[in-house]
């Protein structure tokens, strides 16, 4: 009679650290594209931007006249934003204004301590202004701020009291 034996072991050992290697490989890898890919989320400016804007009111005072100087604002952060991307509108009651650094808007925008005219630099100041148009006629008057890069929102104070 042949005796049949079982051979009780599963998996050799050599065969079991090169399965356990190869695992450990395998989910190290899953792990850093994982985090590397969450990583670069809150750093990817290309279809947005991390920068902010602070409003103030400008030294000037709201008159009938159409050429005050309303709003003092300043940017901070990393990206520099070209005007060619950069949409900024003012709101007063139902009333809607477009500011542009060209002429022919009813805002007008010009540039403090900035080394590039093409663009709104970190730590630069910027002026909005009356260009025509009656925007604030008297002190007190509230502001909605609307600040968009290439049709994304740029994060700021979005209103202010323009005295």
């Amino acid at each position: 009679m042949m005796k049949n034996e079982k051979n009780e072991q599963a998996v050799s050992p050599v065969i079991a650290t090169i399965l356990m290697v190869a695992i450990t490989v395998v989910l190290a890898g899953v792990l850093y594209v994982w985090a590397n890919n969450l990583a670069s989320e809150g750093t990817d400016t290309s279809s947005s931007t991390l920068n902010t804007y602070t409003a103030d009111d400008a030294a000037d005072d709201a008159s009938a006249a159409t050429d005050d100087t309303l709003i003092k604002m300043q940017m901070t952060g990393k990206d520099t934003l070209a005007w060619s991307f950069v949409k900024i509108t003012l709101s007063v009651g139902d009333n809607v204004f477009t500011c542009s650094v060209a002429a022919g808007d009813d805002c007008q925008i010009s540039q403090q301590a900035g080394d590039d005219d093409n663009s709104w630099e970190s730590g630069e100041f910027i002026f909005l202004a009356e260009a025509g148009a009656d925007i604030c006629d008297a002190q007190g008057c509230a502001v909605d701020i609307s600040v968009t890069n290439g049709g994304n929102t740029v994060a700021g104070d979005g209103s202010t009291i323009v005295n």
